[in-house]
């Protein structure tokens, strides 16, 4: 038998070179990335990904860096994205506070940034149009929608949120200023809701709701209770239901669920073709 040569290990050496830089570059391919950085001068950069984000659901946080521009004093911190511009956008803070973050050069936002950094929560989104119906209570329709999304349990749903318009009957008279009052309790303390309005008339209150995950929304009824509000029955007009989830849904799932939605769950959700989003 020939005695391996350093020839012979030189070549191993190559073939096993060239096999971890295969499975790196796969590995690449699908690995997923969870943040993303900016600069302040990546403004707007980071704002077009911040509206690509919100346009499919997901799921995420924005940690700044920067500079009060009223005295110049440090500001780093974490917080919520709850809309975006040319070049700036809104942060709900962890006190309910919300502030305007923009670039290094620009003077018209409460913060100017120098440092942006994105955390996608979610890997996957399902999305589907809910149709209107009337529920016994908020509560009610909060568990229909739990029970309604569970069969993507497999996938590890890390929350489920709503988009669309929730009445009910309230003796309230119609105000802005009540409206105003409300808006801004709400805020303050529903924190993974990307915006909440609300609309009085004569027979009762509306509440439009963006993005707003389940566990946020289960503590309305208490908030308006709070203010002698009382959420009796409501009615839920057609609402877009986005669920995120932690696992990754594959190519050949997509097929399973839109199936899964058409053959069981068609008087209850429509999910047309653009409905699931896989973040790569």
């Amino acid at each position: 038998m020939r005695r391996p040569t350093v020839i012979d290990a030189i070549i191993a050496l190559i073939l096993l070179f060239s096999l971890y830089s295969f499975l790196s570059a796969e590995a690449g391919v699908y690995r997923q990335v969870d943040e993303y950085y900016y600069t302040g001068s990546q403004i707007y950069k980071a704002t077009n990904y911040m509206a690509f984000l919100d346009s499919k659901g997901f799921l995420y946080e924005a940690e700044i860096r920067g500079y009060w521009w009223s005295d110049y004093l440090e500001f780093r911190e974490s917080g919520y994205v709850i809309d975006t511009g040319e070049g700036s956008f809104s942060l709900l803070r962890t006190t309910g506070e919300v502030v305007t973050i923009g670039g290094r050069m620009s003077y018209k936002e409460q913060i100017g940034a120098s440092e942006i950094r994105l955390i996608i929560k979610t890997s996957s989104v399902v999305t589907a149009r809910m149709y209107s119906a009337g529920y016994p209570s908020f509560d009610d329709y909060l568990a229909t929608v739990r029970d309604t999304t569970s069969f993507l349990d497999r996938f590890s749903i890390d929350d489920v949120a709503i988009t669309g318009s929730v009445s009910f009957d309230a003796q309230v008279t119609p105000s802005r200023v009540t409206e105003a009052e409300l808006e801004d309790l709400l805020r303050k303390e529903l924190y993974y809701v990307k915006g909440i309005t609300v609309s009085t008339t004569p027979t009762g209150i509306t509440l439009s709701i963006e993005q707003g995950t389940l566990t946020e929304l289960a503590a309305v009824p208490a908030l308006l209770a709070s203010q002698g509000i009382e959420m009796g029955p409501v009615f839920v007009s057609d609402a877009t239901v986005i669920v995120r989830t932690l696992g990754e849904i594959g190519e050949l799932d997509k097929y399973g669920i839109k199936r899964h939605i058409a053959d069981e769950l068609a008087d209850v959700l429509d999910a047309d073709e653009n409905a699931i989003h896989i973040r790569l």
